[in-house]
């Protein structure tokens, strides 16, 4: 029997053994697995991070050279604008001198001239002639500047096509303009055709296929650079998203999308990049990370051979204690010698016993005292003198024909009820605590025959957190009895429900006869007694129970001055569940 026992003993010494192993094990390889995977997407985070700001940057400085481009076209239409707007006559005027010289020292710009309304020519510079066959009234810039005259307009990259001698792709920035023939005020407009070889200037060395493109729209979807079919494959509404960084999946790559809008014509600057041909690969790394742990591994396990043989047995004892502790015996004292981690486990397990007792003795004593808390806070809503005054203010009301007042006070008083007793629950939120408020103060308004106003206010993020119930309504009945009673002045009851620094913050607030020093001291103190006129359970009451349900570090600040009024703080943690 007893080498029964003794081999039952081996055997489940050697179970702990291989527990061991197989815990130290698994520990180790989720430790490591867990600290690969992180560094792998730490390294994988940072890298897109740098690729997001790099292409940001970039997209940034062609967005900054486009607003240079565009603005110098804009520049020129001013000059121009208002060099017509001085002229007094059209029909002696040296524009077509002006807009030459301005055309020789800007290689961007492709032609400027000045038509009137119907068509016709004013002026236009020496390099540029007039097509026969082209009637400037069906251009579309043309017909854009006329019907809004109040605006810049930016069009479109087409060929050309009203100047001779010139075949190239342009952008036409045209505008209104009112002109002075000969006394007579007729409308005109305004063309300076930009050379679109500026834009691809600007883009051409940032696009490049194998890694990424750089693509132009306008605000209505059309392209100003870029290939079309490329555009269509990465996505044809573009022009409604954000500016900002955008990664996309596009036949099986991961493409990183950035958007600029250029200030001045609103067009939209849209840079796509392949995610896979800008970050570095990872492969070294995988291989790196294996390697560490398979060697990990290997060791783990020949250490955790040599330690279990060394802990198995005392473990053992402690896994024995252990069980008899979960059975319910606390009277349990193991012996602290042995090897250092075995006596200091062993040592430690006595403290968690004595400690664990002490709680369940201070459980018991806590429960007990919330318990007490909970049903003075209740009897305290529950106030008979508070009571038979309300309902005989009701009378009253109803006697003296003051029906609509009698009914609020009946609503008020049901609603104040209602919240109160919350269906048991002990934790309510704080758009139901401020509500409660709001329900005592309206009956006492009307008891006091408004000889004091009050006002709430709370943050919008704190409504829907949690709280204790049934802190509030004693502070301020405190307040009524304590300091607005007393003056003879109106009163004024102001309560705040904030959010600061990722905790709740109550603030009852009145202006009655404020308190002494001494006597604020004193209203906290657990060991004084100071008599109240209203229900006896006060601010000392909810201070507790404050403490009781979060802890000691929240509770309740008193700030008051005598004939200045008296300020009470509640702070508890911000609870949403």
């Amino acid at each position: 029997m007893a080498k029964t026992n003794k081999e039952a003993s081996g055997s489940k010494l050697r179970s702990i053994k291989s527990l061991m192993i197989m815990y130290f094990t698994t520990i180790t390889v989720i430790g490591m697995l867990f600290t690969g995977i992180s560094l792998y997407e730490r390294f994988n985070f940072t890298s897109e991070a740098f690729a997001n700001k790099a292409v940001d940057q970039l997209l940034t400085q062609v967005k900054y050279s486009l607003d240079s481009y565009t603005r110098n076209m804009m520049n020129i239409s001013n000059t121009l604008y208002y060099k017509i707007i001085k002229n007094q006559n059209i029909s002696n005027n040296n524009f077509a001198s002006e807009m030459s010289v301005i055309q020789t020292t800007n290689s961007d710009i492709a032609s400027l001239a000045i038509f009137k309304s119907n068509g016709e020519v004013i002026a236009n510079s020496k390099y540029a002639k007039l097509r026969e066959d082209v009637q400037v009234t069906k251009q579309r810039w043309f017909q854009d500047s006329l019907s809004k005259p109040e605006n810049i307009h930016f069009s479109n990259p087409h060929p050309q096509e009203i100047f001779e001698g010139y075949d190239q792709w342009v952008i036409s920035l045209s505008r209104a303009i009112s002109l002075n023939e000969n006394g007579r005020i007729i409308q005109g407009v305004l063309l300076v055709d930009m050379n679109m070889k500026g834009i691809e200037n600007i883009c051409a060395g940032i696009s490049e296929d194998d890694m990424g493109n750089i693509f132009i729209l306008a605000e209505n979807g059309d392209i100003i650079y870029g290939d079309e079919e490329q555009v269509s494959i990465y996505d044809k509404n573009m022009v409604g998203i954000e500016d900002g960084n955008y990664t996309r999946i596009i036949n099986d790559n991961r493409i990183l999308f950035t958007i600029k809008t250029a200030g001045y014509t609103g067009w939209k600057i849209i840079g796509s990049w392949r995610l896979d041909k800008i970050l570095f690969t990872y492969a070294e790394l995988n291989n790196f990370l294996i390697m560490v742990l398979v060697m990990g591994i290997i060791m783990c396990v020949i250490g955790t051979l040599f330690i279990s043989s060394r802990l198995s047995s005392p473990l053992y004892k402690l896994q024995k204690s252990m069980k008899l502790v979960e059975e319910g015996q606390f009277d349990i004292h193991l012996d602290e010698g042995g090897e250092y981690i075995v006596a200091h486990l062993s040592k430690t397990f006595n403290a968690m016993v004595i400690r664990m007792k002490e709680l369940m003795d201070e459980i018991v004593v806590e429960q007990d005292d919330k318990r007490k808390k909970e049903l003075e806070a209740l009897q305290s809503q529950i106030n008979p003198h508070f009571l038979y005054n309300t309902l005989d203010s009701i009378i009253w009301l109803a006697e003296s024909d003051k029906t609509e007042e009698a009914i609020m006070m009946i609503t008020a008083l049901s609603r104040f009820f209602r919240i109160g007793i919350s269906s048991g629950k002990s934790i309510i939120t704080v758009r139901e605590e401020l509500e409660h408020a709001r329900n005592y103060l309206s009956i006492q308004k009307i008891r006091y025959k408004n000889r004091f106003e009050f006002e709430i206010i709370a943050d919008k993020e704190a409504l829907n957190a949690k709280t204790i119930k049934l802190i509030l309504q004693p502070l301020i009945e405190n307040a009524l009895y304590h300091g607005i009673e007393y003056i003879t002045y109106k009163g004024k009851i102001t309560i705040l429900a904030n959010v600061y620094e990722g905790e709740l913050v109550y603030s009852i607030k009145d202006n009655g006869v404020g308190m002494s020093e001494e006597t604020v001291l004193m209203l906290l103190d657990k060991e004084q007694e100071i008599k109240t006129k209203g229900s006896g359970v006060g601010v000392k009451n909810v201070n507790e129970r404050i403490k009781l349900y979060y802890g000691k570090t929240y509770g309740m600040r008193v700030e008051s001055k005598l004939e200045e009024g008296t300020t009470i703080y509640i702070k508890i943690p911000l609870i949403y569940t």
